[in-house]
């Protein structure tokens, strides 16, 4: 008689971790700045699915992540590319340009990039109105005020997290995401 293999099925949480874990483990291998924007796009596309939103920050059920981008272009162009046609938490991905005078009210995630570090104050403090996932690729953006800011470890494009900016936003930040942080502010810088 032969021995039947079992097999665990794994839970739809464990399959999210281990996507953001595979996607993570392969990317800071990239070198910076040959891949940085793919890189951004991808953190950015895969960032909203590790965090837990207030219900009030969708309309429906159905209503799309909505992500703004200033002072990226090329990261803009890749992250259209990325999310087109696929889902995060089993909503659609909507990619938008903005300004420091065009933030959307129904926004759920805002980069902000190196060609708006000018910017980046205003558009903070306008994105603090609402539960808001702020990620900078700015010098300090923490201390600024972000949620997450890319940062370059020995060539390699990783991201930091500020609890207290989180709360701030209403907003939180799972666990399997802070756990491959460079660092994770627990304290208001």
């Amino acid at each position: 008689m032969r021995a039947l293999a079992t097999f665990a099925i794994p839970c739809p949480r464990r399959l999210a971790c281990f996507a953001l874990a595979a996607t993570v483990a392969t990317m800071p291998h990239a070198q910076v700045p040959a891949a940085e924007e793919a890189i951004e796009a991808a953190y950015l596309h895969k960032f909203p699915g590790f965090v837990e939103w207030p219900a009030e920050a969708f309309k429906t059920t159905s209503s799309p992540i909505v992500i703004g981008l200033a002072g990226a272009p090329k990261v803009l162009d890749e992250l259209v590319r990325i999310a087109r046609g696929r889902l995060v938490l089993g909503r659609p991905v909507e990619v938008r340009l903005v300004g420091a005078d065009s933030l959307p009210a129904d926004m759920h995630v805002l980069f902000i990039g190196k060609a708006a570090a000018g910017d980046a104050a205003r558009l903070i403090e306008d994105a603090r109105r609402a539960h808001m996932l702020i990620v900078t690729d700015i010098s300090d953006g923490l201390k600024a005020g972000a949620v997450l800011d890319f940062v370059e470890i020995d060539g390699r494009l990783r991201f930091e997290a500020s609890l207290p900016a989180a709360h701030r936003a209403d907003i939180q930040l799972s666990s399997k995401l802070l756990s491959v942080a460079a660092k994770v502010v627990e304290e208001t810088p």
